[in-house]
């Protein structure tokens, strides 16, 4: 059985002991994964179609493209669609489930920046299709921050938050289909409110309260995942409030606190059955 597993050049060349793992497990299932970058994937490339294609990398277009070719993908489109933009995937969780959600305002690039963040002391500013913290900022007085946020050129949509007031802890949650794997607790370095691994955060090994497997399950009902990471907030009363979902989601915080615990090896597992 041959699979497409497709990166860009950037993300390959972060991951290439990932990609060799990709092949390796593949093999014990009878699985050849060919690594395609995006560039290489147009109409001239489906004459030999791969059975499946797990996609690392952030283009629900390009999983859209692969749909309509007839090839399965990993995450489907409406996943990779609703999870990369915040504002979405927030509006869509709280309009069809009963999970706890941030207050959202999603700001466009058309939208007068410097009025809208007038009086928004408290609240926490970021890129609509971020991921890792990058371009999360507090909002402040600071009118370099907004002479910043004016002269932005990437068109993405900004998001507007609440600042949550909590122990500077969130939760992400590893889910293959509609079972949850694990859970992997993170908090935020000392003078930080990120709490994003990448940038310092203390990570461990979290169990699930009721309330935290029942939240994830409303999530897992209206959508079809691959795998995927939800992420909670910790409010200051211990409560979850959820943050967002992360389509082409990292392994390294789950290796390195459940061992136990091979991901791929379950999660190419889980795709043959889906077949």
């Amino acid at each position: 059985m041959n699979a497409w597993l497709i990166y860009d050049h950037e993300g390959a060349d972060r991951n290439r002991d990932y990609i060799d793992y990709h092949y390796e497990v593949g093999s014990r299932y009878g699985v050849n994964f060919e690594l395609k970058y995006t560039e290489e994937i147009s109409e001239s490339a489906f004459g030999q179609a791969p059975s499946f294609a797990i996609v690392r990398t952030i283009r629900p277009d390009l999983n859209k493209l692969l749909e309509e070719h007839g090839i399965p993908t990993y995450n489907n489109y409406k996943v990779s669609y609703m999870a990369n933009h915040k504002g979405r995937c927030i509006s869509y969780i709280s309009e069809k489930t009963n999970v706890p959600v941030i207050p959202t305002e999603v700001i466009s690039i058309d939208d007068d920046i410097r009025k809208v963040l007038t009086g928004k002391q408290g609240y926490v500013i970021k890129p609509a299709s971020g991921h890792g913290g990058i371009g999360v900022r507090r909002v402040s007085d600071d009118d370099s921050m907004i002479v910043d946020l004016e002269k932005r050129t990437d068109n993405d949509d900004l998001i507007l938050q609440p600042f949550i007031e909590g122990p500077g802890e969130d939760v992400r949650v590893y889910v293959i289909g509609k079972e949850i794997i694990a859970a992997v607790k993170r908090r935020a370095p000392k003078g930080e409110f990120r709490a994003n691994a990448s940038l310092g955060g203390h990570i461990e090994r979290y169990s699930l309260s009721d309330a935290g497997i029942d939240y994830v399950s409303q999530i897992t009902d209206i959508l079809d995942f691959g795998m995927v990471g939800i992420d909670f907030i910790i409010d200051e009363n211990n409560h979850f409030i959820f943050s967002e979902i992360e389509d082409v989601v990292g392994s390294r915080m789950l290796y390195k606190t459940h061992p136990e615990i091979d991901i791929l090896d379950r999660y190419i597992n889980y795709i043959l059955k889906s077949q």
